[in-house]
């Protein structure tokens, strides 16, 4: 890594489409704060999102004929289009939109991007489709890098390839599972396929790859949460910590 990490107070949550990881994280968060630890929450996935939405910004000005075209129909056929943005250009682009992370929140443009920006369905299949890309990875953990060391306290981070390439210097690095039709489930946004052929694909990554159960990779602790309730896995993963972190106050 190019950026030296010096906080280690942190922790690794990995896991495919609707395990629970950022439940569980806010869980956590909030947990520690009761108690007076100094925390906050990062998101690799928002980081994407924010490049994605600067990219699909970028692609909407290629679609020919907009003015014939609702907005609904342009944002469609801008994300046809961000295949053909170079992966130099989406650097830039994400550059020149100060896109960064400070006090675990994302920025674009040098304000807090909005829950509702980054959450939209346009920039979730954006992300999909930049994360594809080595050299957004790196930029992306360039910025998840810096934030953690800007942070004088525990970091709670989760994403699908935290623990081996984000942060593999994690004291504790988790990798939750789930049975695809209780993602489901749970999911919001996805369908059971959407769900299974997304794991999938970034299962095959040669970069940033979502670890298999069955390889989680060295010192990953494997936590299935199926019959977890957000309240039980969050004590459970607190247990560990404890274990990891002997400073933290017991539960």
């Amino acid at each position: 890594m190019d950026i030296e990490l010096h906080n280690l107070r942190v922790v690794a949550v990995d896991g495919g489409t609707a395990t629970g990881k950022g439940r569980l994280i806010e869980e956590l968060a909030g947990l520690l704060r009761s108690k007076g630890v100094p925390v906050i929450h990062l998101s690799t996935g928002s980081v994407y999102r924010a490049v994605a939405v600067a990219a699909i910004d970028r692609a909407v000005e290629m679609v020919l004929g907009r003015a014939e075209l609702t907005e609904s129909q342009i944002r469609h056929k801008a994300l046809e289009l961000l295949g053909d943005l170079r992966p130099a250009e989406l650097l830039d682009l994400a550059r020149a939109r100060g896109i960064e992370m400070h006090g675990g929140q994302v920025r674009i443009d040098g304000a807090a991007a909005s829950g509702e920006l980054l959450k939209g369905p346009a920039a979730g299949t954006g992300a999909s489709v930049v994360a594809g890309l080595l050299e957004v990875r790196r930029f992306v953990n360039e910025v998840t890098r810096r934030q953690i060391n800007e942070f004088d306290g525990f970091v709670l981070i989760d994403g699908r390839d935290i623990g081996h390439t984000v942060v593999p210097e994690a004291p504790l690095k988790l990798l939750l599972t789930v049975a695809p039709e209780v993602a489901a489930a749970r999911s919001r946004e996805h369908t059971l396929a959407e769900i299974v052929a997304r794991d999938a694909r970034d299962r095959a990554r040669s970069y940033g790859v979502l670890r298999h159960p069955d390889d989680p990779g060295p010192g990953v602790t494997v936590l299935a949460t199926d019959e977890h309730t957000p309240e039980s896995i969050r004590d459970h993963v607190y247990g560990l910590m404890r274990r990891a972190f002997p400073e933290l106050p017991p539960l």
